[in-house]
């Protein structure tokens, strides 16, 4: 019963990191979660059956929390994604400034002789 109430408590926590994500630094939010799953894994992998009822209660209630978190995993998923496009296209349009002509590769005006 104490796994399951830790495992809870870890999951609240996991749940309540990611909706306090916007107000924070994103570093630091990605740093906490890593952290409380790392925890977490620890805590699901001594769990063993048989259950009480009260511990498949906590167990439905950790499910439902689990279905919430990967929710808003993968909107955070998709926030760093878009983030880390956006990144990648202004460092090409940087380079673009920097050297206009670099990656242009054309045979547009060029003559090429078949026998030599």
């Amino acid at each position: 019963m104490k796994n399951l109430e830790q495992l809870y408590e870890i999951s609240e926590a996991i749940l309540q990191a990611l909706e306090n994500e916007h107000a924070t630094n994103r570093e630091q939010t990605i740093q906490q979660i890593d952290e409380l799953i790392g925890k977490r894994e620890t805590i699901i992998e001594q769990i063993k059956g048989p259950y009480t009822e009260d511990e498949e209660e906590i167990g439905q209630k950790v499910v439902q929390l689990n279905e919430q978190i990967k929710v808003k995993m993968d909107a955070l998923y998709s926030q760093v994604k878009e983030d880390m496009k956006q990144v990648k296209q202004q460092k090409k349009l940087n380079r673009s400034y920097i050297n206009p002509y670099g990656p242009i590769k054309t045979t547009d005006g060029m003559y090429l002789d078949r026998k030599q």
